[in-house]
């Protein structure tokens, strides 16, 4: 089964230039969703440029009005759905992947599995914040600290 990456970007995340995490997750066959929250012109050209350089599977969403994190977070889980059938969802937002010691302990969350929560909605059962997953990882917390 599949994995996958939302990073839900905001008005004020026009200077992420991770392009790196998204060519490891390659090997890991991880598909990133990007999420424009609030539908800004620049977010969105930093979007395409992001899809473009990228030999990651990755695909853009953009929503027409800025919402809530969690409901963008949403939104980016049933396109991602839509499309495939994932065993796993981490959504996060830029800030707390643009760090340089950060895709390495990225790509071991990836290749950890985790369980179904039963006590979620089914869309949101196989759904996961960065936060809980450096939680899950052992050793990894000072790594993730930014």
């Amino acid at each position: 089964m599949k994995k996958g990456l939302i990073i839900v970007f905001g008005k004020d995340d026009i200077d992420f230039d991770n392009t790196i995490i998204f060519n490891v997750l390659n090997k890991q066959k991880v598909t990133i969703c990007l999420v424009n929250n609030g539908n800004y012109n620049k977010v969105q050209q930093l979007l395409s440029s992001l899809k473009e350089v990228s030999d990651t599977n990755v695909f853009t969403l953009s929503l027409k009005k800025e919402k809530s994190l969690l409901s963008a977070v949403k939104a980016g889980v049933r396109s991602l759905v839509n499309k495939y059938d994932f065993e796993t969802i981490i959504y996060t937002s830029p800030k707390d992947i643009n760090h340089k010691n950060y895709n390495t302990k990225f790509i071991e969350a990836f290749s950890n599995s985790f369980h179904e929560r039963k006590d979620k909605r089914v869309l949101l059962r196989t759904l996961y914040a960065i936060d809980e997953v450096k939680n899950k990882i052992k050793g990894v917390n000072s790594l993730f600290h930014l």
